[in-house]
């Protein structure tokens, strides 16, 4: 088979599984050393988990259990069943495939399944889910464990729909399986504290999670000398610095123990040398990180992304005239959720605290109508449909006067006519001049990739030459440089910006990626050392069997090359090109049947795929 083709194939690892670590650096391989903001010393050992709190704090501690944040992530064999298992509702059809839930000797099991043109299996995929993201109130995704790595599933239960469906950010017609990997830039905010291990984005496998869930130092900090302080001297009601108080905060610092998950933007771009975990309630966010956002939190049809609350809030008129003093908490408790009875009274109030003296402009009549029935979310933070999150919806956090007002903003479409991505707010000006360069660079570089413009990359490119002449040990800022060169074409400059970043970061997947595409495009065998490699670090991944399999061929190795295809195949049966070429190997081996049988199973999947 043509290597190009096989290239194109293997080009579905840079879609995701490979891009999606690009935009955040593990440059602190635990949780410890370094840090943003001051010179404390960043420990894992100073955090105790919530069981600790709950020791003084018992009553709080039980009405936050009850909070959606508390059940961010939890073991599956824990959560109680809130999904339809069975009786025909266990299973949908999406993108020519079929997916099924069960529950089987204590397991839950997510299949995907595949029928041929008679209606019979041309693959079952069966997977074991460990973890549930999610308390359910909105939906569930699930979590699958494979050693020390984690991966979400395709299939999502919705709670809105009481039905289940593809995953968030999983498109019907081609998506990711069973291989979306999940690291630190997506379970610091869907759980509580990771177990990191030795590695990119790997975790203790005994026990993943130090806490699964978000608990209380998400918002109060790392608990340890607070706890100590106490258990050492108790009641002496002595002033404590050693666990921070939101309340007493700066306005800017508490919004940002909210902003640190419920401001996703386009991208979140780390300072150098520090990671997510580096954040400290307290602290300014942007002295960890940089959000970039487009100019609006809304799609050209005028559905908000599911992460972009703070920045429709920054939009409404009770923000601004606020003096910017409005946050989250202004309107949300973080300890506990009002109940469906009390939903209406309870942000009524919240909304009086500011509006008593004006109050609604309606006759009361008028304002106990359904659906309002006094509602004043109701009319002025109506539900909108998510433009990322199927089947659900979301208030429109603009808090605009009429509902009619929910349709787009005029300048929706801006991004569309080259308007590059900005940090949030006042982000930037946190950043010194090579600082904000070096953040804008990385920003830009996703956008580039996102939207496919090629002008924008180029510029890129010479920005990312820029950083990297400043400071030539930026071992994130040289990957990437490899990247938008590889974008481009140059595979020679790709090649030599790629191999001194392994150098730096000898397991860093999207090194290792790049550098066996390049050499498996330009004939060089010796580039299968790159793609075992891979099947090493994600044994799971079926994707880099493909080039490996076919240098092994061409070097004369069949036997290997077909013990090797048949094991990738084995780890995903989609992989088309692999597939071809498997048949290809058995006819060389002169094993027909079995060539025809792989060319039948090649073209009924194909069919599908399309």
């Amino acid at each position: 088979m043509p290597r190009a083709g096989m290239l194109v194939a293997v080009l579905a690892i840079v879609a995701f599984a490979v891009w999606a670590v690009w935009d955040r650096d593990r440059a602190v391989e635990d949780n410890g050393a370094g840090g943003a903001g001051g010179g404390e010393t960043r420990k894992a050992s100073d955090f105790v988990g919530s069981r600790a709190c709950a020791e003084c704090h018992p009553g709080i501690a039980d009405t936050f259990s009850r909070h959606p944040m508390a059940r961010t992530m939890q073991p599956i064999g824990e959560v109680s069943q809130i999904e339809t298992f069975g009786g025909g509702k266990d299973r949908f059809t999406a993108g020519e495939r079929t997916y099924r839930v069960e529950r089987r000797d204590g397991e839950v099991i997510h299949h995907e399944i595949m029928y041929d043109d008679d209606g019979k299996v041309l693959y079952d995929q069966a997977e074991s889910v460990q973890f549930v993201i999610g308390a359910g109130v909105k939906g569930r995704g699930y979590v699958l464990q494979r050693g020390g790595l984690l991966f979400e599933s395709p299939i999502t239960w919705y709670s809105q729909t009481t039905s289940w469906g593809l995953s968030p950010g999983y498109p019907p017609e081609e998506h990711y399986r069973f291989q979306k990997r999940l690291g630190d830039h997506c379970l610091s905010c869907h759980s509580g504290r990771t177990a990191p291990a030795s590695g990119e984005d790997r975790f203790v496998a005994e026990k993943p999670f130090h806490e699964a869930a978000i608990g209380c130092e998400r918002c109060h900090g790392p608990g340890g000398r607070h706890s100590e302080l106490y258990r050492s001297s108790p009641g002496d009601g002595h002033e404590d610095p050693l666990i921070v108080n939101p309340a007493s905060l700066a306005d800017q610092q508490q919004a940002d123990i909210c902003n640190q998950c419920h401001l996703e933007g386009k991208i979140r771009v780390l300072k150098q040398g520090v990671d997510f975990a580096d954040f400290r309630p307290g602290e300014l966010l942007g002295k960890t990180w940089t959000v970039y956002v487009a100019e609006t939190p809304f799609d050209d049809e005028g559905r908000p992304l599911f992460t972009s609350h703070v920045e429709q809030m920054h939009s409404s008129r009770c923000f601004q005239e606020s003096g910017e003093a409005m946050r989250c908490t202004s309107c949300h408790d973080p300890h506990r959720v009002p109940s469906a009875a009390e939903r209406a009274s309870f942000y009524k109030a919240r909304c009086n605290s500011c509006h008593q003296e004006r109050g609604c402009g309606l006759p009361e009549a008028e304002q106990q109508r359904p659906p309002a029935a006094g509602s004043c979310i109701a009319c002025h933070m109506p539900s909108l449909h998510s433009s990322d999150v199927a089947h659900t919806t979301q208030a429109d956090h603009r808090v605009v006067r009429h509902a009619s007002e929910t349709r787009p903003l005029e300048q929706m479409e801006q991004e569309r006519a080259g308007r590059v991505w900005q940090p949030f707010a006042e982000m930037g000006t946190l950043l010194t001049r090579e600082e904000r360069r070096r953040a804008d660079a990385l920003a830009w570089l996703r956008q580039a990739n996102d939207t496919g413009d090629i002008r924008l990359l180029g510029r890129v490119r010479k920005q990312l030459q820029q950083v990297l002449a400043r400071d030539a040990t930026d071992t994130e800022i040289r990957g990437n440089l490899g990247y938008a060169w590889f974008r481009l074409g140059n595979m020679s400059a790709a090649k030599r910006e790629l191999e001194r970043s392994l150098q730096e970061r000898p397991d860093f997947e999207p090194y290792l990626t790049f550098l066996g595409l390049i050499a498996y495009s330009g004939r060089d065998d010796s580039g299968g050392r790159y793609f075992r490699r891979l099947m090493v670090l994600n044994p799971s991944d079926g994707r880099p069997h493909g080039p490996c399999a076919d240098m092994l061929a061409a070097s004369g190795k069949l036997d290997e090359a077909i013990r090797v295809a048949e094991l990738g195949l084995s780890r995903d049966p989609t992989v088309l090109e692999l597939r071809q070429a498997l048949a290809r190997f058995y006819r060389t081996a002169g094993r027909v049947k079995e060539a025809q049988e792989q060319e039948r199973i090649f073209e009924q999947i194909r069919k599908r795929m399309r």
